[in-house]
C-alpha cells in the first residue's frame, strides 16, 4: 500500500462536485492507493479501468476542499478529502487539476433556507417578537 486516508465519497454525482444530498449520505471509508488499483470501503477501481481522472480544488467557508472524481465504464466515483489527506502524489495515474466554486442543488438551497426561516423564527420567539 503506497497511500491510505479517510474521505467521504459517492458514486451518485457525474458533474462537477457540487453540495448536494448525495454528499449527506456518502460513504466514509478508508482510501487505499496501491501500486494497480485505489480501495475505498467496498469498491476496487483498477487503474486500467479508469479512463478519466480529475482533481477539483475548492473552498468550503476558508477551508480548502479536494474532490477527486475517477470515471470508469461503470460509472463515476467522486472522494472528497480533508484539507490534511494528500494521495495525489501517490495516483498511479495521470489528472488533471481545476479550481471550481462549490454550486447548490435545488435540496441544498431549500435545506439552508429552512435552517434559516426557522432560526429566524426561534430568534424571534427569544427576542419576544411572536
Amino acid at each position: 500500500m503506497r497511500y491510505q486516508c479517510y474521505c467521504k465519497a459517492t458514486n451518485r454525482e457525474s458533474k462537477e462536485p457540487r453540495y448536494s444530498h448525495n454528499w449527506v449520505s456518502a460513504k466514509r471509508a478508508r482510501f487505499k492507493v496501491f501500486d494497480d488499483r485505489i480501495e475505498c470501503g467496498n469498491w476496487t477501481i483498477a487503474y486500467s479501468e479508469i479512463q478519466a481522472a480529475h482533481l477539483y480544488r475548492a473552498k468550503q467557508l476558508f477551508i480548502p476542499v479536494n474532490v477527486l472524481q475517477l470515471v470508469t465504464g461503470s460509472g463515476s466515483f467522486q472522494f472528497g478529502f480533508n484539507p490534511w489527506a494528500n494521495p495525489f502524489r501517490h495516483l498511479g495515474v495521470e489528472y488533471s487539476e481545476t479550481q471550481i466554486a462549490l454550486g447548490h442543488s435545488p435540496y441544498s438551497i431549500s435545506i439552508r433556507i429552512l435552517l434559516l426561516t426557522c432560526l429566524g423564527y426561534l430568534a424571534g420567539q427569544h427576542m419576544g417578537i411572536w
